[in-house]
């Protein structure tokens, strides 16, 4: 049995991954004692995307990023030490329902599963057999070149042993992998990589992965609690669903949900905070099937069902939420909208709401 989620088939250039990743990095940069916010400027990045666990960064500026890191701490092994860093947790709803998984085989199949909202500049696949299973992690080839292979060493080393690390958290005493394969020629600290690893990999494979007995795989966790993973897992799966309409609508639509209270946002506010021109906005919002008006609405609608739905916002509450002057104009609006009025709508058994 395997799980394998499709590559994504936007070009590399194009990838994105979460700002909490990037947090992470940077606090491990910060601890050499380097100035990591001025190599994030230096490379283009806007900090201030680092306040939004949610926000993504282009992988060029990432990549960008991590090479000066290389440069300016001189630690050939600063994707092992920025492992420290990181956790589950670090890549929200999708960590916890991985820290709640009930055996390491379904923490693994999950996080093939949605992988892509870590990043989708590569590919996350879990093979299984009757004797064990391998996480497998593919880069995506166009960002894998003579000039960018110490950065990706970096990252595969980072992300690799960071799953290594939470597996035998979770797992507890008696945690060992089978073998650990790695993309990545033999490190020129190999005895220190090795030690920190706690594990002697076999070097220069065609991809990198992990491998685990499957007595290790499917032995109950003692931490596992299925309704937490599951909740978890719906708001990954909400979030993937909204990533794959593109990252700007994302973003644009919790913009929307933040200023909305202020009354309707211009386009050029918007697009400013998106670091984009104005009709460079509106094309990519063609593209998408909509318009900055339409999105407008669209917005409107969801965060009114979302709101009605929690039984302590008031309607008058809801009205301001949504950028409304007057609770009359938001029944207006919410009657176009779905055929009823907004406490019509609440009162409603679950099975007749639209």
């Amino acid at each position: 049995m395997s799980v394998v989620v499709p590559a994504h088939r936007s070009p590399a250039f194009r990838a994105t991954s979460l700002s909490s990743w990037v947090a992470a990095v940077k606090r491990a940069v910060e601890a050499k004692g380097v100035d990591a916010a001025a190599l994030m400027r230096s490379v283009g990045m806007d900090l201030a995307q680092l306040d939004d666990p949610l926000a993504r960064y282009p992988v060029e500026q990432t990549m960008a990023f991590w090479r000066a890191a290389l440069a300016h701490t001189h630690d050939p092994l600063l994707g092992l030490h920025t492992a420290k860093y990181l956790s589950p947790a670090t890549f929200h709803a999708l960590g916890y329902a991985l820290l709640a998984s009930c055996t390491l085989g379904e923490y693994f199949e999950r996080a093939a599963r949605y992988f892509r909202i870590v990043t989708d500049a590569g590919q996350l696949i879990f093979e299984r057999t009757p004797t064990h299973g391998q996480m497998i992690l593919r880069v995506d080839p166009q960002l894998v070149s003579p000039d960018t292979h110490e950065v990706v060493w970096a990252v595969l080393d980072c992300f690799l042993f960071t799953t290594v690390r939470t597996c035998g958290l979770l797992h507890g005493p008696g945690f060992e992998v089978m073998a650990l394969h790695l993309q990545r020629p033999v490190p020129s600290q190999r005895e220190a990589y090795e030690r920190t690893l706690r594990v002697v990999p076999v070097y220069d494979q065609a991809d990198s992965r992990v491998l685990i007995s499957e007595a290790v795989l499917s032995r109950p966790l003692p931490h596992a609690n299925a309704m937490l993973a599951r909740i978890n897992e719906e708001a990954a799966g909400r979030y993937l669903a909204d990533l794959g309409q593109g990252d700007v609508l994302v973003r644009l639509k919790r913009l929307l949900q933040e200023r909305l209270p202020s009354g309707d946002p211009s386009l050029e506010d918007l697009a400013a905070s998106l670091n984009m021109p104005p009709r460079s906005l509106q094309r990519r919002l063609a593209g998408l099937g909509t318009s900055f008006r339409d999105l407008i609405h669209q917005v409107r609608h969801q965060l009114a069902l979302e709101y009605l739905s929690q039984p302590h916002h008031s309607i008058s509450d809801i009205a301001y939420l949504l950028g409304f002057a007057e609770v009359s104009a938001f029944t207006r609006a919410f009657r176009r909208w779905t055929g009823s009025s907004p406490s019509a709508w609440r009162e409603a058994p679950p099975g007749r709401k639209d």
